[in-house]
């Protein structure tokens, strides 16, 4: 079947990491081992500038980054108009509403190709608006309202738009946004490795005896991670930890809530390394991402991969994991005796949750089969 030149648009790149950057990259590896071409057009800095040389296909688009969210540069300028031409893609891929949003769509009207939009990020969300804009209701209502009306004047102009789950194909469906399909975020999972839960606690000095309740992810308000820290005050003890695995503008933050409440329990590794990364998801008894702001969760994809029981909160596009397996339990995301009551839940049946559902459905080879259709369609 004929191969596809393919552009990417993104607001987020290297050497910033975040759910956005890795699907990208690894929706990009296994396009190119179909054969396919793909072009990133990144928003970037210095160090994108320098990967870019040794990426013949990662253009660089140079702006000014946020001083709260420094992963995300706002594009200013974009010279490439003439390159994009050259290119002749067959699909413009935006992967952001936002500025190299825009030049996503400059460059689909210049060529003439189709283009599709994923909705990687719950961007009208009240409580990642909160983040940004402190605790002002009347502040954040305004920015809503704004935000709702821009992002259904962008995602109308997209030829398809691709939500990650029917939880997010809902909410757009419900502010005036058709052409929606769902296609999930793919994960490669062949990439990482389960390692024996005695030798990865060995290496992080876990006791054998211990129940641990493991986040991963970015450190940042819109996480609801405040909430996991101050149910730690009721969930942990002794035996029972939280590891908040990570690093991010509100990291330090909830070091201080935990101090506060005095529970030692609660353990901030900062930033893992990818070498280490197996062996945290193999070291722990239950997995919790306890934000409401997920259009997906990867975080939760892996440690599904790695057999970890899940604590999901309810009402959230997370729950639509169980679906394809009984990988967890729902909590609601309101009550901290309830998550409590369902941490003892998880661990009394840690052995009869089902997990391979969930990796055979967001494994990247099964949506990338399904993100080449839409392709072909909109073309």
């Amino acid at each position: 079947m004929e191969t596809l030149k393919i552009a990417f648009y993104t607001d987020s790149y290297l050497p910033s990491i975040d759910g956005v950057v890795t699907s990208i990259i690894e929706t990009r590896r296994e396009l190119e081992r179909r054969g396919h071409e793909v072009y990133i057009f990144a928003a970037g800095n210095k160090q994108t500038e320098k990967l870019a040389k040794k990426d013949h296909n990662l253009i660089v688009l140079k702006g000014i980054k946020f001083r709260r969210y420094p992963q995300y540069t706002f594009a200013l300028s974009s010279d490439y108009s003439d390159y994009i031409r050259q290119i002749k893609p067959d699909i413009i891929h935006a992967h952001t509403p936002f500025s190299a949003g825009m030049f996503a769509l400059r460059a689909k009207r210049s060529t003439g190709a189709g283009m599709v939009s994923t909705f990687h990020t719950y961007i009208f969300s009240e409580s990642a608006l909160a983040g940004y804009l402190g605790n002002s209701k009347l502040a954040v209502r305004l920015a809503k309202s704004a935000m709702l009306k821009y992002t259904k004047w962008f995602y109308q102009k997209s030829d398809a738009v691709i939500a990650p789950t029917r939880f997010v194909k809902n909410i757009l469906s419900d502010n005036g946004i058709g052409k929606v399909h769902v296609i999930p975020t793919g994960v490669d999972f062949s990439k990482f490795k389960r390692i024996n839960r005695d030798t990865a606690r060995r290496k992080l000095g876990i006791k054998k005896t211990d129940r641990v309740i493991l986040y991963f992810g970015r450190v940042s308000h819109e996480k609801n991670l405040d909430f996991l820290v101050r149910a730690a005050s009721v969930v942990c003890d002794d035996r029972t930890k939280l590891v908040l695995a990570g690093s991010g503008p509100y990291l330090q933050h909830l070091k201080r809530v935990s101090k506060l409440l005095n529970n030692k329990s609660v353990k901030f590794p900062g930033f893992i390394p990818d070498g280490l990364k197996s062996y945290y998801y193999s070291a722990a008894d239950m997995f919790c991402n306890p934000s409401l702001f997920e259009t997906q969760s990867l975080v939760s994809l892996l440690a599904a991969y790695y057999h970890v029981p899940l604590l999901i909160p309810d009402k959230t596009a997370q729950v639509e994991l169980l679906d394809y397996s009984k990988c967890g339990i729902k909590f609601s995301p309101d009550s901290i005796w309830d998550l409590a009551g369902k941490v003892e839940e998880v661990y009394s049946k840690r052995k009869s949750f089902e997990f391979d559902g969930v990796v055979r459905n967001f494994d990247i080879r099964n949506t990338a089969d399904r993100l080449v259709s839409l392709y072909r369609k909109v073309i």
